[in-house]
């Protein structure tokens, strides 16, 4: 009986040693570092429901490559007609090891107007084509405009997370505090809750629908809720494929333009 106390005890102590403990910036580093191959493409569906009930339904493709010095990205609109052909370009650049991150690039192309339109700044704030993500939601926002906290771990529907606070550096920023489920058997976001500058909750995102493609982790579903509004946008994606070969010329302000990306 004493020996068996004794190895489980020494069991339990060895298991101590080796635990991880992580701190919120830590949790978060492994969440950016989740592989997204170096290519990736799927086609969603984006349906808009307001505080009525009255929806709207459009249809996206998206594609992406890693150039290691900088993540391209393009979203192109093709459905309904009167949003068809609209595209999102952006570069998004790592995080400098000086500590620093420098602003993405971003390009927004309205056939209607035959023009480009450039989105920086305090744009990157506003809401991407009248949906409740907004277009800094759709780049990559790196970690150094943040400071990190573990607020702790809880389940949310059965699923074990990290629960991390992320508050933004730049006091400026329409999105002052951000709280992230981070889902523990693979660093995907799976809840997050996002306040404004009078720390009041704006906006409410859940994910679902989280599967391996191609041994990359993958999400299927995104719903973001605007609580003040009572607006919803549901990001369904489908027909998501990693690593195939991807054109450079499609990442391009001139490819946007002239509404050939495929």
């Amino acid at each position: 009986m004493k020996k068996s106390i004794i190895f489980v005890t020494l069991l339990a102590l060895t298991a101590s040693i080796f635990a991880e403990d992580l701190t919120g910036y830590e949790i978060a580093k492994r969440a950016d570092e989740v592989d997204e191959g170096k290519t990736s493409s799927y086609t969603a569906t984006m349906t808009l429901k307001n505080k009525k009930g009255a929806v709207r339904t459009r249809e996206i493709f998206m594609r992406s490559k890693d150039y290691g010095d900088v993540k391209k990205s393009v979203i192109v609109f093709t459905m309904p007609k009167d949003v068809s052909g609209v595209s999102y370009l952006s570069f998004d650049y790592p995080d400098k090891s000086d500590g620093t991150k420098p602003d993405s690039d971003s390009w927004l192309y309205m056939p209607a107007m035959k023009k480009v339109r450039r989105i920086s700044g305090s744009g990157k704030d506003d809401d991407f084509m009248g949906t409740d993500f907004t277009y800094a939601d759709m780049g990559d926002r790196g970690l150094t405009k943040d400071t990190f906290t573990l607020l702790g771990e809880e389940s949310v529907e059965g699923i074990d997370c990290w629960k991390v606070e992320a508050k933004a550096k730049d006091k400026t920023e329409k999105t002052q505090r951000r709280i992230i489920w981070y889902i523990k058997e693979n660093y995907k976001a799976l809840k997050g809750e996002y306040y404004d500058k009078q720390d009041t909750l704006a906006r409410e995102m859940k994910c679902s629908d989280i599967k391996l493609i191609d041994g990359i982790w993958t999400t299927g579903k995104m719903f973001m809720k605007n609580v003040k509004t009572g607006h919803s946008t549901l990001l369904e994606m489908k027909d998501t494929k990693y690593n195939m070969n991807l054109d450079d010329n499609m990442f391009t302000v001139s490819s946007i333009e002239r509404g050939n990306i495929r």
